[in-house]
């Protein structure tokens, strides 16, 4: 009984065996005209699929549109797959692929996939990528060979008819090249071969060798910080110091000034010099340069510069913008001497002057505008308001803002700078109010109708001993006041009725 027992166990599994085997030798058939199990190609499933239906699956997967074609000067040109007549198709690769694979192995990929990758067969239209090469912009000042300096945007730029001279037949032939493999990048400059150098003339080297220099100055690397705004002094900066020949008039007759530290002096290949003379010097390619081929820098075009930046930032510029973002510090210089320069532009010049000497001029750094240490400065917002008084000293005028809008104005005199009564600048509030009152000092006693006490004994007040033509103008630089504000009797009577104790006031020249 046992024996029968093991002999028909023996033969199950003789005939479970014989039947996997034809099968998987069934499959393997199966398998023999089509894609073998678990097959993955280039990223689609191809198992059970014919190989019209895996093509047209690997066209949509990897659909080409065109190439980016990048001249070596920056130019790009695009051409789309449509309009060379582009067609790729992946049958040939596919059937090649079938009739190499041993159809017995398909077992095999049911522990590991089957991942190949196939390239498809490309065809172009080789004359219609000829005539659309053609028509690219890059060939269109073939022979003129120029070399000349041009002012962008960013500073100067060499254009260098030479050294970009395209080479059209090897252009087409890398182009063509790129499409057949699909590739979405064609880059000309990295490609040998894609340009024709021609021999520079002695007056395009020397163009060249000016731009060299031009090139190491041009990139100041200094950025100011002014009050929270960064301003660049990169090439679109630096290029504007450079002599000009259309310059040369003005520059070369400029004196020396004590006043202006930069008047009359230049920067010539890492030195502080006067300007050449003309036996010294010659123009080119509108620029003016040393008997040894170096460019001119004025100094004081570097002043000026800094000069507007200060400018443009002044305690008024401050204030004005205040207003419009309602944000912002506000800087103001304290002291009486009518001096309301908030920057220590000197300091800032230079700086930069000793940069340009030291050859660390493109070094990137940002630094503060630097100021005065009598400069404070205030967050308008918490201390200033929206309701306040604002005196302009330097141009004579008292201002009153009411919730952010002009309430009134009027011309006023302050104090006489020229004797050391100068009005102090600086932010302060009403601290009191007097009608029908005298001001004493040493050698004055004065009766005023209305009176706002600012800072200390300075204060806002009618002046009736002034006419009218007084008030604004220069009058306080000759005949100015002991130091308080003085307004018209009708002017300051308004502003004496609706501003309260407490009311700041900001006063700077």
């Amino acid at each position: 009984m046992m024996k029968k027992t093991i002999k028909r166990i023996w033969l199950m599994l003789v005939i479970n065996f014989a039947a996997i085997v034809a099968l998987y030798i069934a499959l393997a058939f199966y398998y023999s005209d089509g894609f073998p199990c678990c097959c993955w190609i280039n990223g689609v499933y191809c198992t059970g699929k014919s190989v019209e239906t895996v093509n047209k699956e690997l066209l949509a997967k990897h659909g080409y549109e065109g190439v980016n074609v990048i001249d070596a000067g920056g130019a790009e040109l695009y051409i789309s797959a449509e309009s060379v007549d582009l067609k790729a198709d992946y049958t040939e690769s596919l059937n090649s692929f079938i009739e190499s694979r041993n159809s017995f192995l398909w077992g095999y990929n049911l522990f590991k996939n089957l991942i190949v990758k196939v390239e498809p067969r490309v065809s172009l239209s080789e004359d219609k990528l000829l005539g659309v090469v053609t028509d690219w912009e890059i060939f269109s000042d073939i022979g003129s060979n120029d070399v000349y300096i041009e002012k962008g945007d960013n500073g100067y730029i060499l254009i260098n008819g030479i050294t970009d001279v395209p080479n059209k037949e090897k252009i087409v032939n890398t182009v063509y090249h790129c499409m057949l493999h699909l590739e979405d990048t064609a880059d000309l400059g990295a490609t040998e071969g894609c340009y024709t150098e021609v021999e520079a003339t002695e007056q395009q080297r020397a163009t060249m060798d000016l731009f060299d220099k031009i090139k190491e100055l041009q990139p100041c690397g200094i950025t100011y910080d002014v009050g929270g705004e960064q301003i660049s002094f990169g090439p679109s900066v630096a290029s504007t110091w450079f002599v000009t020949s259309d310059e040369l008039d003005e520059y070369m007759y400029q004196d020396t000034s004590s006043t202006d530290p930069s008047s009359g002096l230049f920067i010539i290949d890492r030195a502080v010099r006067t300007f050449p003379s003309e036996e010294e010097m010659y123009t080119l390619n509108g620029f003016v340069c040393d008997a040894n081929g170096s460019p001119i820098i004025s100094e004081k075009k570097i002043y000026d510069t800094l000069n507007n930046i200060a400018r443009s930032h002044s305690t008024e510029s401050l204030i004005e913008r205040y207003r419009q973002t309602h944000e912002g510090n506000i800087l103001v210089r304290k002291g009486s001497k009518g001096d309301g320069s908030l920057y220590d532009v000197n300091g800032e010049f230079n700086y930069i002057v000793d940069k340009y000497v030291s050859g660390d001029i493109s070094a990137e750094e940002t630094r503060p505008f630097s100021y005065y240490d009598s400069v404070v400065s205030f967050d308008a917002a918490s201390e200033l308001g929206d309701t306040y008084i604002e005196v302009n000293m330097s141009k004579q005028l008292l201002s009153y803002y009411v919730n952010g809008e002009l309430s009134m104005q009027m011309p006023v005199v302050t104090g006489n700078i020229n004797r050391g009564r100068g009005t102090p600048a600086g932010l302060f509030n009403v601290y009191n109010k007097r009608y029908h009152t005298y001001l004493r000092g040493t050698d004055y006693v004065s009766y005023v109708n209305y009176w706002l006490g600012v800072n200390k004994g300075v204060g806002i007040h009618d002046a009736t001993w002034r006419t009218q033509e007084e008030f604004g103008g220069e009058t306080f630089k000759s005949n100015g006041s002991h130091g308080c504000i003085n307004c018209p009797l009708e002017s300051v009577e308004q502003l004496w009725n609706v501003a309260e104790v407490g009311t700041p006031v900001i006063l700077y020249y």
